[in-house]
């Protein structure tokens, strides 16, 4: 009995990564791909499975047909699909492994059959049929026919690098084996010739290879055989050394050269790789748009050696301007800009090496991503002595896009940010009227209360009742005014816009102040003070120092028990230069986790702005009021771990040392 799970569980169960259903087999052929792609995508959405997109790499592909592949594979992430690259050299044979390794449903292969001198190969999709898999092959035909075999391409013309190095392996050979003539037989002699072509092959590639056995048959055979000097030969050991010689020249040139070509295109792939790698780190870095845009431009400009441009809509006017420039003097001309508009408007490339007006010295790229239009990269081809090859035109292209994708990401950054802060605005404006509420509700109350009771009983109360109404209106107006004095201060100092306001005053003053401030709230607890006697005046604004005070004393007295002690120390540190204040208090304590969060903006343990103990304001205003002066609140343990003690410090100013010094 079979016990292993049925397979759609193993493609759609909760373990494990998702599995494809649609594989799709990409060849490098531009317009074949593209048909595929699409077909596929069109199949995903309509069925609702997952698809995967795969090319089989043999070493064999050209440039050309590498960045037919790179678009193919570019077109697949944009339409939502996967991408792998398998190594192997039977296409069909990997094809169909990986579709029963991964268990899918449905292979898509295109319609192409085999060109050229292998016309006796089959189709793809009948080769796939004959190793009978588990899944439904799908042909998808061509966007557009073509004939069955192509155009024979012009010859390249050998380049003088291969010439020098035919004519050295060439020679170097022949003189070699001229001078070991006499020492070794003729069938050693074939490899001297053999070991040029293998030189050949390596250093100038498959082409040069061929064309050095040719020279090695005809020489091997003209200098070396008997007669010499004459292609004619008499001996049958003779013949069988030759012929030979000739296929294993080129079966070896063919290896080494192949094995050049992935060797070269090894190279060029890791110095790619590490070309994109660089740049995503660059751009990672990159915090803003404008910082993105001059990485794009100088890594643009660098790689490719022309001139480049970053142009963007204006915002004040019509059209489009030079935001960042590589060199800064690159100047576009009236039908440049033209045809940049175009871009931005058309969002499809114009300029040079497109078919909208190739003419110009300039070609215009548009970002585009999430259908928004980001910026055009203009870069002027024209320098160029030769223009861009199929791997240079990749890397354009792979730049460009994650050069886009860099400013879409600043971008929601952007909004992402402007709408945290937006909320936190509003946050802060709801808790921040909470408190003010909550602070200003008492002496809004005596005072309407006071108020109220001398206009109605005014004929029934004494001139001393009077008086004392009189004067707890007076009081509290005062209060009040302090509350909302210190809440503008409070704003000005958190837009950095407060001036302070300093003069000198004595900390037993101040402590004096703020505990008559307190007035009833502290009949609960017993205040104990000391260290207040000798110190130094303080040269400090008085009014935020006190409310400080009063913030962190009311702080204590919340959290202390009923008959609890609650007390001021003052002394001066070590050094001398800085004057520390210890306010403890008998309360719960504060939880090592949350001794620097309790000086945040209404941290209220859990309870909210409407818990017994207040908003969460009083301890972020007293940090913020110390840190105007130069000095810092900190939260530690209080004495034999009982309670809370808060430590504000502030920094003794020289005068402040020299009143001390001479007193």
């Amino acid at each position: 009995m079979n016990s292993s799970p049925p397979q759609d569980e193993l493609r759609t169960g909760p373990v494990g990564p998702r599995r494809p259903q649609l594989l799709v087999a990409l060849g490098g052929r531009r317009e074949e791909d593209a048909a595929l792609v699409r077909a596929a995508h069109r199949h995903a959405q309509r069925e609702g499975v997952h698809w995967l997109a795969v090319h089989v790499d043999n070493g064999r592909a050209g440039p050309r047909q590498r960045l037919a592949l790179d678009q193919g594979l570019a077109l697949v992430n944009r339409l939502g699909g996967e991408a792998r690259i398998l190594q192997g050299a039977g296409r069909a044979r990997e094809l169909h492994d990986y579709a029963m390794e991964q268990g899918v449903a449905t292979l898509m292969v295109g319609r192409t059959r085999p060109s050229g001198w292998r016309f006796w190969r089959q189709p793809l999709a009948a080769q796939l049929l004959r190793y009978g898999g588990a899944y439904d092959v799908v042909v998808v035909a061509e966007a557009r026919p073509r004939r069955r075999f192509r155009p024979v391409r012009g010859p390249h013309p050998l380049g003088w690098r291969e010439g020098m190095v035919v004519a050295g392996s060439f020679l170097a050979a022949v003189a070699v084996a001229w001078a070991l003539d006499f020492w070794l037989e003729l069938a050693n002699l074939s490899l001297i010739f053999l070991a040029a072509v293998l030189v050949s092959a390596t250093l100038a590639g498959t082409r040069a290879a061929m064309i050095n056995a040719a020279l090695g048959f005809v020489a091997f055979n003209f200098l070396f055989t008997r007669p010499r000097f004459s292609l004619a030969m008499v001996e049958r050991e003779q013949l069988l050394t030759v012929i030979f010689f000739l296929l294993v020249a080129v079966v070896v040139g063919q290896l080494a050269g192949s094995g050049r070509r992935r060797l070269m295109a090894l190279r060029s792939s890791r110095e790619q790789s590490h070309r994109l790698l660089s740049f995503s780190r660059a751009l990672s870095v990159a915090t803003d748009r404008e910082q993105v845009r001059d990485v794009g431009v100088s890594t643009l400009e660098r790689w490719l050696g022309v001139p480049v441009a970053f142009l963007d809509q204006d915002d004040t006017a019509s059209g489009l301007v030079v935001r960042s420039a590589v060199p800064a003097n690159a100047r576009l001309g009236a039908q440049e800009e033209a045809a940049a508009a175009w871009s931005w408007q058309q969002r499809k490339p114009s300029g040079a090496g497109t078919a909208t007006q190739s003419s110009l010295r300039w070609r215009f790229i548009p970002l585009v991503e999430q259908e928004r239009m980001l910026g055009i990269v203009g870069l002027e081809l024209a320098v160029r002595e030769r223009p861009l090859g199929p791997d240079q035109e990749t890397l354009v292209t792979t730049l460009t896009r994650q050069l886009g994708m860099a400013l879409e990401r600043t971008r929601l950054v952007a909004e992402l940010g402007a709408s945290r802060l937006s909320e936190e605005n509003e946050r802060l404006r709801s808790a921040l009227l909470s408190s003010v509420s909550h602070d200003l509700r008492t002496p809004l109350a005596s005072i309407i209360g006071s108020a109220s009771s001398l206009r109605e009983l005014e004929p029934q109360l004494s001139r001393a009742d009077r008086r004392e109404l009189l004067d707890g209106i007076l009081a509290e107006s005062e209060r009040l005014n302090r509350y909302i004095q210190n809440l503008l201060d409070m704003t000005r100092l958190g837009h950095g816009s407060l001036k302070l306001e300093r003069d000198w005053v004595a900390f037993d003053d101040l402590v004096t102040a703020a505990l008559k401030r307190l007035g009833a709230s502290l009949e609960r607890v017993r205040i104990e003070r000391d260290g207040a006697d000798g110190l130094p005046l303080l040269y400090v604004h008085p009014a935020l120092i006190e409310q400080a005070l009063v913030n962190v004393i009311d702080n204590a007295v919340r959290f202390s028990p009923a008959n609890g002690r609650v007390g001021i120390h003052a002394r001066l540190d070590e050094s001398g230069e800085w004057l520390e204040v210890r306010v403890t208090d008998q309360g719960p304590g504060i939880p090592p986790t949350q001794r620097e969060a309790v000086f945040d903006m209404f941290f209220t343990g859990g309870e909210g702005d409407r818990g017994r103990h207040g908003s969460g304001l009083g301890l972020a205003i007293c940090r913020g009021m110390l840190g105007a002066h130069g000095g810092s609140v900190e939260a530690l343990p209080g004495q034999d771990g009982q309670g809370t003690a808060i430590v504000m410090r502030l920094p003794l100013t020289e005068q402040q040392e020299s009143t001390r010094n001479g007193d």
